[in-house]
C-alpha cells in the first residue's frame, strides 16, 4: 500500500475512533444532584439541616420525607419515626421512643461493635447506626427517651460513624428541648 493511502486510512480510523468516543461520552449518565437539596431546611422533627444529612443521603432524583413535625412524646404518643427515602431507598432513619422510668434501653446484639459517643448519655455509634437513652426529668414527672439513628455514607465506614455521632448529639439536644427535659 502506498504511503499516501496508509496516511488516509490512518486518518479515517482516527476520525472514526474520535467520533465513537464522542458518541459514547454523550451516553454517560449525568451525575445526580445532592438529595439533601430536596430536604426542607430543618427536617426529622426539626433536628437536622440538609447540610448535616447530605453525607448520608448521597445523590438522587426523588426524595420523600416521612416524618411528623416534632418529637414531643408522652404515654399517648409514645413514639415517632422519620424516614428519608432517596430514589425509593431509606437514606436516613430516625426513631424516638417514650417509655416509663426503669424499663431500661434495648441492648444491641453482641456482634455489633459499638463505640461510646462522648458527651451523650448512653450514646453508642456503630457502622450504620447510633443510639442514645436518657431520663427526661420534668416537674410533671420523669420518663425515658430512647433515640435511634441509622444511615451510611457510601463506602466510608469511619465517616459514617463520625457523621452519626455528631447527628446524635444534636438529636439528643433537640429531644430534650422539645420534651422540655430539665438539665
Amino acid at each position: 500500500m502506498p504511503a499516501a493511502a496508509r496516511t488516509r486510512t490512518g486518518t479515517v480510523v482516527a476520525a472514526a475512533l474520535a467520533a465513537g468516543v464522542a458518541l459514547l461520552s454523550g451516553c454517560t449518565e449525568e451525575e445526580k444532584p445532592s438529595a439533601a437539596t430536596k430536604v426542607r431546611p430543618e427536617t426529622c422533627f426539626g433536628a437536622f439541616t440538609p447540610a448535616e444529612l447530605a453525607p448520608l443521603l448521597g445523590r438522587g432524583d426523588e426524595v420523600t420525607v416521612d416524618s411528623p413535625y416534632d418529637m414531643r412524646l408522652n404515654a399517648q404518643r409514645p413514639g415517632v419515626i422519620c424516614n428519608i427515602y432517596v430514589d425509593g431507598k431509606s437514606g436516613v432513619f430516625a426513631q424516638a421512643k417514650w417509655q416509663p422510668v426503669g424499663r431500661g434501653f434495648p441492648q444491641l446484639p453482641e456482634t455489633v461493635k459499638t463505640e461510646p459517643i462522648v458527651g451523650v448519655e448512653n450514646g453508642k455509634v456503630w457502622g450504620t447506626g447510633a443510639a442514645a437513652g436518657f431520663t427526661c426529668e420534668r416537674p410533671d414527672g420523669s420518663f425515658e427517651l430512647d433515640l435511634r439513628l441509622s444511615g451510611a455514607v457510601e463506602g466510608e465506614r469511619d465517616e459514617t460513624r463520625t457523621v452519626l455521632a455528631e447527628l446524635m448529639k444534636k438529636y439528643v439536644d433537640r429531644a430534650k428541648q422539645q420534651n422540655q427535659c430539665g438539665p
